[in-house]
C-alpha cells in the first residue's frame, strides 16, 4: 500500500515537473496565475500523498524501511543543498626544500604575521630596523599546506574552490594535482576542483608562493628582453628603504616601500578560502543602482545578478525582496553553464528615505535579499546586500556668469551640492590580517567625528574590506574610490592586462551596491607622472602615452563600464586629472595641475605654511599636506630611549620623504624658535610637539583658504574650490608622515583642528595686505544667523580682552563671504597691541540673545609666537568627572595662571579622544571632555593626564 501511495506521489512529482517544462517557471504571486494555481493543487496532493504514507510507515509493517535506508534517504536530500566547506583557520607553511623547517600558519594571514607568532621573527617586525633585518622574508618562496576531510555525501555536481584573495603569485595543488595559478592579490578566484578531490577521505591542499620581490624582477628583465624598454621607475629613492619594480606585480604598490611606510612584500592567503559544492547555481554577486524619477519622486532599482550555474542549462527561479519597503518579485530564467548573470527593473512599491552623505541627513539602509532555487532543488542560495537610495553626480559644466573659463568640479548628492571635507585613506597596517574591524570603526568614526564626509581610497594601497565599506555606509562618508595604480608607468604586456580585467570585474561587482562609494578614478598620479617627465619617459614618450591610454582607459575604463550598471557613478583618468578637459586632449592633459578643472594635488615645504597665499586657488583639492612625528608614546614600544633624538639613525630610516626632517624644521622656524636642545634626547618631546602644532596649523591654513575660495574666483578664472582632501588620515606605523591620526589610533594635534576647520559653520579670520578680515562659511542647506563676536587678546595681558566688537551677520546656505574689514593698522591701534605679535583675535558666532556658540572659536594670531615674550604659563587639571555615569565620558577642567598657547592633553595609556586638543586657553579654567576606547574611571584618567603648551617647550 505505502510503496503504491510513493509512485502515486512520484507520478504527481514528474506530471508538475513536464507542466512547467512546457510554461516556464515564473512564479509571480499575480492573481490568477495559472502555474503558480497548478503547483500549488500539485503540491496540496503530494502532501496528503506523503501524510497516508507516513501513517503507513509508523505501523508495524513488514514494508517498513529499515533505519540506515531512511539516513540514506536523509543524506541523499541534503545533496540538493550548496555545501560550504571552510579552509581557513590552521595551516602549516615552509620554505625552500621538502626537509625545511615547517610552522603553524594562520588563514587569513600572511607569512610576516605566522613567523612572529612561531618565534621565527623574534621581534616585532616594526621594531627598530627590522623592515630591513627582516628582508630575508620576501626572498624566499612559501609553500602553505593543509588537510581536511571531505564527507561522502559532497557528491555534487560542481565543486569548486573559491580564494578570496590570494598573495599574489600562487600556484595551488589539491592531492598534489595542480589545480590552477593566480597573479594578482586583488583578485577573487574560482577553481574547478571535483576530479581532484577524495570523498570520505583526507585530502591535501597546498598553495605555493613565488618570493615576490623576485617575481616582480624576473618580469621587470623579462619585459626588457621581450619588448626593449625599461617601464620606470625601476626602484624607490633610497630614503624609503625599499624593494624595486613593485609596478611588476599586481599587489599592494606601498608594500614595497613608500615616502610614509616601510617595506614588507607579503605572501600568504590573506582572505577567506573555501571549497563549496552545488547543483544547480551560486550567486556570485549583486550589484544594485537606485534609479530616482524626480519628477514624481518615486525610486527603482535596476539589478544585476552574476550567477555560476552547473554544466548543463538550468531553469531557476529568482525571488527579490526588499521586505521593509514591500518589494518581493519573482522571475523564471534559463541559465547557461558557467558564469551568467541577468537583469531586472523594479519599481519601489512605497516611499523611501534617502541615503545622505555625513552632515546633510541619515543614512537610512535597506536590506535586498536575492534568492535563486533550481526546478527541482528544494533548498536555495541567496545573499543579502544593504542598499541605500541616493543619486550622485560628478558636476563639471560652465560655471555661472559667463566670463568664469574652465570648468566646475564638485558633488552632488540626492540634488544638492556636497562640499568635500575630509582625507585620504592609506593601508590600516603592512599586515591586513593585524587591522581588526574595532580599529577601522575607531578610524573611520574619527573621521565623522571630525566633521568629514568624504574619504579618498588612495591608489596604492588596497581595495578595503566589505566591512571598510559597510561602516562608511553606516556613517555617511562618501568614498573616493581609486584603482591600485600609483606612482609608476605600467607594462601593457597581454598577460598583465588580462589580469587587470579580472581585477577591475572582481572589484567593481564587490563594491557597486555601497551607497558611499561615488566615484572611481583609474590611477594616483600616473598621468601627471607623465607630462611633468617624472621618471624620465620623454625618452619614449609615444611609447609611454599609448601604454597609459592602453591600460587606464582601453583595459580599466572600458572593464569599469561594462559592470557599473548604470554608468551613473562617476568614473575619473587620473588624480590629479582636468576632468573633462583630459578626454578632450586625448586622455593625458596638456597639464594636470591646472587650477580651472578637475582636481589639484599641492605640496610645498621650504616655506612659511602660514602664508595662506602659498597655496594654489584650485577647484578641488584632492591631496595637500604637511608632516609631523607620531608622539614619544607612539614610538616608544618600537624603538630605545637613545633613539628618541631629532637626528638619531632610527629617525632617519624611519623619515623615508627626502630632506623631511629639514623641512619640518625649516617650517617650525619661520614661526617659532627652536628649542636649546633640539637634536638632543631631552628635547626630543618638544620637538615632536612643535612638528604636530606646525603640521596642525599650516592644514588649518591651507583648508580654512579653500573653504573661503568655495564662491571666489579670481581675475584668472582659478578659485571656486568645492572640496578639500588632506593628504593623510590614518599612519600605517610608527613614524614621521603626513597622517593627523598615529599609528594605532590616537589624534595628532592635527586631527583635533580638523574637527574643528571642517566644522560646519565656521568664521575664518585672516590678512590680507593691510586688511584684517572675517569669512562666514556656511555648509548648511538653511541660512544661519548670528552675532559676530570679535575679542582682540595680548599674551601678556591676561585673560581680559584688549578689544571686544560685535555685529549682527547673516549668511546664505552653501556659501562663504567675507563678513568683516578692517584695517590691520586700526586694528590694533585700538587694542593697544604694540606690534602685531603681541596679539591674537578670537572670532566666535553668538546664537543671538544667548552665549551658545556656533560651531567653535575661531584664533588667529596676528603674527609670529617667536617674535613675542609669552608668559609661562602653569596649568593643571582641576577635577575629573564622569557624564552622567558613563565609564567612558569625562569631563576634564583645566586650570591655567597665564594665557595657554596650543595646550595639549595627553592621557597616557587610555585610549581615547577630547573634544578639544591643541587650542588656545585664554581663560582661567575651560573644560573638555575625554571619550575613552574602553572602560575607565576618574581616577584612573586623572593620573594618566598630563598637560603642556608652546612654553613649556623651551
Amino acid at each position: 500500500m505505502c510503496r503504491m501511495i510513493l509512485n502515486l506521489a512520484l507520478i504527481a512529482l514528474l506530471v508538475s515537473a513536464t507542466f512547467l517544462k512546457f510554461h516556464g517557471m515564473r512564479f509571480v504571486s499575480s492573481k490568477g496565475d495559472v502555474a503558480m494555481k497548478y503547483v500549488s493543487t500539485v503540491v496540496t496532493l503530494i502532501n496528503a500523498l506523503l501524510c497516508l504514507c507516513s501513517a503507513c510507515l509508523s505501523s508495524k509493517s513488514s514494508f517498513a524501511p529499515k533505519s540506515m535506508e531512511s539516513i540514506t534517504v536523509a543524506e541523499d536530500i541534503t545533496n540538493w543543498a550548496n555545501f560550504i566547506l571552510d579552509l581557513n583557520g590552521e595551516w602549516l607553511v615552509r620554505s625552500g626544500p621538502k626537509n625545511a623547517s615547517t610552522y603553524a600558519a594562520q588563514v587569513p594571514g600572511n607569512i610576516y604575521t605566522d613567523l612572529v607568532k612561531n618565534g621565527t621573527l623574534s621581534e616585532d617586525p616594526y621594531y627598530r630596523f627590522n623592515d630591513e633585518k627582516y628582508r630575508w622574508v620576501s626572498k624566499l618562496d612559501w609553500e602553505f599546506t593543509r588537510s581536511f576531510q571531505v564527507p561522502s555525501t559532497l557528491n555534487y555536481t560542481k565543486i569548486i574552490l573559491v580564494c578570496d584573495g590570494l598573495d599574489a603569485i600562487a600556484s595551488i595543488s589539491v592531492n598534489d594535482q595542480l589545480v590552477g595559478t593566480t597573479v594578482n592579490q586583488f583578485v577573487q578566484y574560482f577553481f574547478d576542483v571535483k576530479k581532484y578531490l577524495k570523498l570520505n577521505s583526507q585530502n591535501k591542499i597546498t598553495i605555493r608562493f613565488k618570493s615576490p620581490t623576485g617575481y616582480a624582477s624576473e618580469q621587470f628583465y623579462q619585459h626588457i628582453w621581450d619588448r626593449k624598454y625599461i617601464v620606470p621607475p625601476p626602484c624607490p629613492p633610497p630614503e624609503f628603504h625599499g624593494d624595486c619594480h613593485p609596478n611588476f606585480i599586481r599587489k599592494a604598490q606601498s608594500s614595497f616601500s613608500w615616502d610614509w611606510g616601510p617595506s614588507f612584500p607579503t605572501v600568504g592567503i590573506w582572505k577567506g578560502i573555501r571549497i563549496v559544492g552545488y547543483n544547480t547555481v551560486v550567486i556570485e554577486s549583486v550589484t544594485v543602482s537606485p534609479i530616482w524619477y524626480q519628477s514624481i519622486d518615486a525610486w527603482a532599482i535596476k539589478l544585476q545578478i552574476y550567477l555560476r550555474a552547473t554544466d548543463k542549462t538550468q531553469r531557476v527561479a529568482i525571488t527579490t525582496k526588499i521586505p521593509e519597503l514591500g518589494l518581493s518579485q519573482q522571475e523564471g530564467v534559463a541559465l547557461e553553464s558557467g558564469a551568467s548573470n541577468v537583469t531586472f527593473v523594479y519599481k519601489i512599491p512605497s516611499r523611501v528615505k534617502k541615503w545622505w552623505p555625513n552632515g546633510y541627513g541619515g543614512q537610512k539602509l535597506y536590506d535586498l535579499t536575492v534568492t535563486v532555487q533550481g526546478r527541482f532543488d528544494p533548498n536555495e542560495e541567496s545573499k543579502t546586500v544593504k542598499v541605500g537610495f541616493r543619486t550622485v553626480e560628478l558636476v563639471q559644466e560652465p560655471l555661472p556668469g559667463g566670463n568664469v573659463s574652465g570648468l566646475s568640479f564638485y558633488f552632488r548628492v540626492n540634488g544638492v551640492s556636497i562640499w568635500a571635507k575630509g582625507s585620504n585613506w592609506i593601508p590600516a597596517h603592512s599586515f591586513q590580517s593585524s587591522v581588526t574591524e574595532d580599529y577601522v570603526r575607531w578610524l573611520l568614526e574619527s573621521t565623522t567625528a571630525a566633521n568629514m564626509n568624504m574619504l579618498r581610497v588612495w591608489g596604492g594601497g588596497y581595495y578595503e574590506t566589505d566591512f571598510f565599506y559597510q561602516t562608511c555606509d553606516e556613517l555617511g562618508i562618501l568614498i573616493w574610490q581609486d584603482f591600485m595604480f600609483a606612482c609608476a608607468m605600467y607594462p601593457t604586456t597581454e598577460q598583465f592586462l588580462a589580469t587587470v580585467r579580472e581585477e577591475v570585474r572582481s572589484n567593481v561587482l564587490r563594491l557597486q551596491h555601497h551607497p558611499s562609494i561615488v566615484l572611481w578614478s583609474a590611477n594616483n598620479e600616473n598621468e601627471v607622472a607623465y607630462v611633468e617627465n617624472w621618471y624620465f619617459t620623454n625618452v619614449a614618450a609615444k611609447t609611454f602615452k599609448n601604454d597609459y591610454i592602453e591600460l587606464y582607459i582601453d583595459v580599466i575604463r572600458d572593464e569599469f563600464l561594462k559592470y557599473e550598471i548604470d554608468g551613473g557613478r562617476p568614473w575619473i583618468p587620473s588624480s590629479p586629472t582636468n576632468g573633462k578637459l583630459t578626454e578632450e586632449q586625448g586622455w593625458i592633459a596638456k597639464d594636470p595641475r591646472s587650477n580651472l578643472y578637475g582636481d589639484a594635488h599641492f605640496y610645498s615645504y621650504l616655506v612659511d605654511p602660514w602664508d595662506w597665499k602659498l597655496y594654489p586657488p584650485t577647484r578641488f583639492a584632492s591631496e595637500y599636506g604637511f608632516q609631523s612625528w607620531e608622539s614619544v608614546e607612539s614610538l616608544a614600544n618600537y624603538s630605545l630611549p637613545e633613539d628618541r633624538t631629532y637626528h638619531s639613525e632610527f629617525a632617519n630610516h624611519r623619515q623615508h620623504h627626502p630632506l623631511g626632517q629639514i623641512e619640518m624644521l625649516f617650517e617650525i622656524s619661520r614661526r617659532f624658535k627652536l628649542p636649546s636642545e633640539p637634536y638632543g634626547q631631552r628635547d626630543f618631546p618638544g620637538i615632536v610637539y612643535l612638528t604636530q602644532v606646525n603640521q596642525a596649523m599650516a592644514l588649518k591654513t591651507e583648508t580654512e583658504y579653500y573653504r573661503r575660495m568655495q564662491d571666489t574666483f579670481l581675475a584668472d578664472s582659478s578659485g571656486g574650490t568645492q572640496g578639500a582632501l588632506y593628504w593623510q588620515l590614518n599612519s600605517i606605523w610608527p613614524s614621521a608622515s603626513w597622517s593627523s591620526i598615529e599609528f594605532g589610533g590616537k589624534w595628532k594635534m592635527a586631527h583635533y583642528y580638523a574637527k574643528e576647520f571642517f566644522e560646519p559653520v565656521l568664521l575664518s579670520p585672516y590678512v590680507d595686505g593691510d586688511q584684517f578680515l572675517v569669512t562666514l562659511i556656511n555648509d548648511n542647506t538653511t541660512t544661519v544667523t548670528g552675532e559676530l563676536h570679535l575679542e582682540v587678546y595680548g599674551f601678556a595681558d591676561g585673560f581680559q580682552p584688549k578689544l571686544n566688537r560685535s555685529l549682527m551677520v547673516k549668511q546664505k546656505p552653501q556659501s562663504a563671504t567675507v563678513v568683516f574689514t578692517e584695517d590691520v593698522k586700526t586694528l590694533l591701534q585700538r587694542s593697544s597691541c604694540v606690534k602685531a605679535a603681541d596679539c591674537f583675535v578670537v572670532a566666535s558666532l553668538i546664537v543671538p540673545g544667548s552665549d551658545v556658540v556656533i560651531g567653535v572659536p575661531n584664533v588667529y594670531f596676528l603674527g609670529a609666537p617667536k617674535d613675542t615674550t609669552i608668559p609661562r604659563a602653569s596649568m593643571k587639571v582641576a577635577a575629573v568627572k564622569q557624564v552622567d555615569g558613563s565609564p567612558r565620558v569625562f569631563t576634564i577642567s583645566v586650570e591655567a595662571a597665564a594665557v595657554a598657547p596650543f595646550i595639549w592633553l595627553e592621557a597616557t595609556g587610555i585610549a581615547g579622544r577630547f573634544s578639544r586638543n591643541g587650542h588656545m586657553q585664554y581663560h582661567p579654567v575651560e573644560d573638555v571632555q575625554f571619550t575613552a576606547r574602553s572602560d575607565t574611571n576618574a581616577a584612573d584618567l586623572r593620573r594618566s593626564l598630563k598637560i603642556m603648551s608652546l612654553m613649556d617647550v623651551y
